[in-house]
């Protein structure tokens, strides 16, 4: 894409904008670093718990983004979804729950979240018949079975 005076308005706009301010608890901080250092932790969690501990020390989007090989979009976007989940974090610290209690909520925030799909082909019940049919003896079903 060649730049010219619109792309420039964009980039000048986007450079602009003012990144959602991160403020960690203590506790929010261990736990991220315990994600971090987790050695049986899916990458993509690893990641957005690195992106979170990098907003929460000052750095900027851009610079997270290339630290990270991450969109500034989904920096973003991860630093909006954290920053709209604080007060569940802060409530959740207030009623001092405990640290294994918080590395699940935390691991909700930073997991994808449910996409839409296609609509499934079978109800529950035919799913059930079908597994019936599978699991009954082959002379029950007075059906001709070759194999």
């Amino acid at each position: 894409m060649c730049f010219n005076e619109t792309n420039g308005r964009i980039s000048k706009l986007m450079s602009m904008i003012k990144a959602l301010p991160i403020n960690l608890s203590n506790l929010q901080k261990t736990v991220l670093q315990q994600i971090v250092r987790g050695t049986t932790n899916p990458y993509r969690l690893v990641r957005r718990a690195k992106l979170i501990l990098a907003a929460a020390s000052g750095e900027s989007n851009s610079s997270i983004s290339r630290r990270l090989e991450l969109d500034r979009v989904q920096v973003r976007q991860w630093r909006s979804r954290w920053f709209e989940e604080r007060e569940k974090l802060s409530a959740a610290e207030e009623q001092q729950v405990t640290e294994k209690a918080l590395m699940v909520l935390i691991k909700g925030i930073l997991s994808d979240r449910p996409r839409p799909g296609t609509t499934k082909s079978f109800t529950v019940e035919q799913v059930v018949q079908i597994v019936e049919i599978a699991c009954e003896e082959c002379e029950k079903s007075d059906r001709p079975v070759s194999h």
